[in-house]
């Protein structure tokens, strides 16, 4: 699935981690606004996209709405309807076949290039978290050796 980058969440995740927010605290929020609250707003919103009476009805309400709430606008509505309409027809027709001999393209937007720094970012954060550790791992050797040549030393 196509992922539309999201700088500013990007953002928060650095300035989180800038501010000294404890990890598990970031991740909890971050698990539960995702997972739970932004999964069940697009359930909803691409099971209302793809059934037709759901649209069609919602289509009906909000006409309703538009056309009691605001002065004048029954005037606009049957073009406005029309293009709607037009677009929804397009949005549904089955698209048009790709000969199988044309190349494409790579596509140079600002999501595939966005997608390639973060990607650099997290292989970039990945080898600094695998070089720490391993230095981590070494001073904890060096540590017991050097504590093994003092003790020695005494005795």
């Amino acid at each position: 699935m196509f992922q539309v980058p999201n700088p500013l969440f990007d953002l928060a995740g650095i300035m989180c981690g800038q501010f000294g927010i404890p990890f598990w605290k970031f991740f909890l929020a971050t698990l539960v606004g995702k997972a739970i609250i932004k999964t069940h707003i697009q359930t909803v919103f691409i099971i209302s996209v793809c059934n037709n009476q759901l649209l069609d009805w919602i289509e009906n309400e909000l006409i309703w709405v538009l056309s009691s709430l605001i002065p004048g606008f029954d005037s606009y509505l049957p073009t406005l309807t029309e293009k709607l309409h037009a677009v929804k027809e397009k949005y549904l027709a089955a698209p048009h076949p790709v000969p199988s001999n044309v190349k494409e393209k790579w596509d140079f937007s600002f999501a595939s290039i966005w997608n390639t720094i973060v990607w650099l970012m997290l292989m970039n954060f990945f080898v600094k978290i695998v070089n720490a550790t391993a230095q981590d791992h070494l001073k904890r050797q060096q540590d017991k050796q050097l504590a093994k040549k003092v003790s020695a030393s005494r005795h």
